[in-house]
């Protein structure tokens, strides 16, 4: 019988603005995966890029946008990939990315406690998952709520 996957536990923070994110996520493993819930203001795409490059560079693996302007979040992370791939030459992971508009806070998070897992062998060796709400509390309760019901703890192997 096959071994069953234990997922890691996911993180749930909440920083008071975007300009803490790279900060504030621990750096134990080499890759991990992240769940964004923010109400982004116009930001022009290179600012954008600047926040989300350090995460990129650290092994960022799945990304998923949720909130007001995601659909940019999201495309700004994929340019920071783009930026990055012509000086690595072939990236050993691809780095995935989900915007989640259209769809309540709860379905976003299921689709990232259950989907947002990184396919390479090597990757599933060794990565954290964080989720984080940027200057809404409420949002990290609801993502505290959502994602450690009792059968989101049975998927994690808790």
């Amino acid at each position: 019988m096959a071994e069953s996957l234990q997922l890691p536990k996911i993180e749930v923070f909440n920083i008071d603005s975007i300009e803490q994110l790279a900060d504030r996520l621990p750096h134990r493993s080499k890759f991990f995966t992240l769940f964004l819930a923010w109400n982004a203001p116009v930001i022009e795409r290179d600012k954008l890029m600047v926040l989300f490059q350090p995460l990129v560079d650290r092994g960022l693996v799945y990304f998923c946008a949720w909130g007001n302007r995601c659909e940019e979040v999201h495309d700004a992370v994929d340019m920071c990939i783009e930026e990055r791939q012509p000086e690595a030459g072939q990236a050993d992971y691809m780095l995935m990315t989900t915007w989640h508009q259209d769809e309540p806070l709860e379905e976003a998070l299921w689709f990232f406690k259950m989907l947002a897992i990184p396919s390479e062998n090597h990757v599933l060796a060794d990565f954290e998952r964080f989720s984080v709400a940027v200057g809404n509390p409420e949002w990290a309760g609801k993502m505290e709520r959502e994602l450690f019901t009792p059968e989101s703890e049975e998927a994690q192997g808790s």
